[in-house]
């Protein structure tokens, strides 16, 4: 029995609205956290990262010791940093000879926005890291630092500060390397 044009004309119609409507699949990302050497430098690369909601970010850890923390008042009381509805992580101490070399740590992200975190025992030598989920919408992540001030949370160090990549670098770029981010400051 032949199938009529509009019928034909319906399937297919119906057949791109399933193809438009399903989500493209998520995607996992890396970063490594690294320590020189020396361990004269401690950073993240890439330090910026635009990724979409639903994807994944993974931390490996490639020497030394680091943890991968948001900025948020349950950890440690740091300044909100990251979208007010999205959850705080804390990986706790990675280490790169125990449990195994080359230690991970995921997180996988929801909410649109700008995400804020570091390495607690390396902050204080700038040891973060900048994700944007989507658009940078506004928010903690978008805000001046010391934004809160009637808050009493933990200050972001001077040089964490200036280790963050601009928000327009990583729209532009999509991933910033460490070195980029900071190329010119």
């Amino acid at each position: 029995m032949p199938i009529s044009s509009r019928a034909l004309f319906a399937a297919s119609a119906l057949l791109a609205g399933v193809l438009i409507a399903t989500p493209a699949p998520a995607t996992t990302f890396e970063v490594r956290a690294v320590m020189s050497k020396d361990g004269s430098e401690v950073y993240f690369n890439p330090v910026g990262l635009r990724i979409e909601p639903g994807d994944t970010v993974r931390w490996i850890q490639v020497n030394g010791y680091h943890s991968v923390t948001a900025y948020h008042p349950a950890n440690g009381d740091h300044e909100l940093r990251i979208p007010e509805r999205a959850k705080p992580w804390d990986s706790g101490m990675l280490l790169a000879e125990y449990p195994a070399k080359g230690s991970t740590f995921e997180h996988r992200f929801t909410v649109p926005g700008v995400y804020d975190y570091l390495c607690i025992p390396h902050e204080a030598a700038g040891m973060v890291g900048r994700i944007i989920v989507g658009e940078p919408a506004a928010g903690p992540g978008t805000r001046p630092f010391g934004y809160a001030p009637d808050r009493h949370w933990k200050a972001v160090p001077a040089p964490a500060q200036q280790a963050f990549p601009p928000i327009a670098l990583i729209m532009k770029q999509g991933s910033v390397s460490t070195h980029a981010a900071t190329a010119g400051k």
